[in-house]
């Protein structure tokens, strides 16, 4: 062997490892590129998520008002329905009364 095949076969190594390196670094790029094509998708979804949720909690805000409102409808009901039982036995009594007294009445005249 001649020092022309050794500068050869190092000049042949060397191009290989370059071109090695060249596919070391094409690959690592395309990699970047799918994890950052990741990345952006998962920070869509998590916008998106956000989004849900802020939507979600609105409507409960406001689910949350009409309970309350209708809680409150709730209690004035059961107030007037107290008032109109009072207000029922009230006349209940007076007709039982007016009974009696016409009975009596009926007795008398009879």
């Amino acid at each position: 062997m001649d020092e022309n095949d050794n500068v050869n076969n190092v000049s042949v190594e060397g191009k290989q490892k370059e071109i090695e390196i060249m596919q070391i670094f094409r690959d690592l790029k395309v990699e970047i590129r799918k994890i950052k094509d990741d990345k952006s998708k998962l920070e869509n979804e998590l916008e998106d998520v956000k989004n849900n949720l802020k939507s979600i909690q609105t409507k409960e805000m406001e689910l949350r008002g009409m309970i309350t409102e209708f809680a409150n409808n709730e209690s004035k009901l059961n107030d007037r329905r107290i008032k109109v039982e009072k207000n029922l036995n009230s006349v209940t009594g007076k007709l039982e009364k007016l009974g009696k007294v016409q009975k009596e009445l009926a007795d008398i005249w009879a």
